[in-house]
């Protein structure tokens, strides 16, 4: 299998996420929700359905592709609100979405989207660790996960408008329950399963690894 980086993967897709900004208490921490990587063939991204959706552990470093761009404060409050307002902004990519467009190529599919099991934005997983660790210490809820009871629907939508929905966040211990939560609220998901409720992570540190997670996920969708 041909390993396609990055550079050419860019002259492809184009990537579109909401960025926001949470107070819990008195802290602010950066987050992220859905991530869209769409074909620069496709016209209309508006009304675009994705082919697939992915879901993964945290947004990692990917980041507004605007250096200048100022995300949006919302309480905890507000996102759970039915009338969240999202802005979809360019998003400059990571390595893990990078690995999503790999599987896009092999599969013909022109809109994949991305969520997470935390909205909480950072690249390194001990660090996330930690964050998820204060962020919990302030609201035990975890209203920046999707499976917060009170973004059920939230969730619900976003995966309603594709057929697959594929698991791929790997088995960072303090997304447990949050995993769990999303395993009984969505069904017939795809993955490379670990032990419950783990599932392989699309996008390890060594190429050969990222090669077999993709033959092995392409087996598992086409079978």
């Amino acid at each position: 299998m041909e390993f396609i980086y990055a550079d050419e993967l860019k002259t492809k897709f184009s990537v579109y996420g909401h960025f926001y900004d949470l107070k819990i208490k008195d802290e602010i921490f950066n987050c992220r929700s859905v991530l869209e990587i769409v074909s620069k063939t496709v016209d209309d991204i508006s009304n675009s359905k994705p082919c697939a959706v992915v879901v993964m552990m945290n947004p990692g470093s990917s980041r507004p592709l605007r250096s200048d761009y100022v995300p949006q404060k919302y309480s905890v409050k507000q996102i759970m609100s039915s009338s969240w307002d999202k802005e979809i902004i360019p998003t400059r990519p990571d390595n893990a979405q990078y690995q999503i467009m790999r599987l896009m190529l092999l599969n013909a599919w022109k809109h994949v989207r991305i969520l997470n099991l935390s909205d909480l934005r950072n690249g390194n997983s001990g660090d996330f660790s930690i964050e998820f660790k204060k962020a919990e210490k302030l609201d035990g809820s975890n209203p920046h996960s999707l499976t917060h009871k009170d973004r059920s629907e939230e969730l619900k939508q976003y995966c309603s408008e594709s057929n697959a929905v594929i698991v791929a966040w790997g088995s960072t211990e303090v997304l447990r329950e949050s995993a769990k939560t999303f395993l009984k609220e969505i069904q017939n998901v795809r993955g490379l399963p670990l032990e419950s409720p783990w599932f392989r992570y699309p996008s390890p540190y060594k190429k050969d690894q990222k090669l077999n997670w993709l033959e092995s996920m392409n087996v598992e969708l086409n079978t």
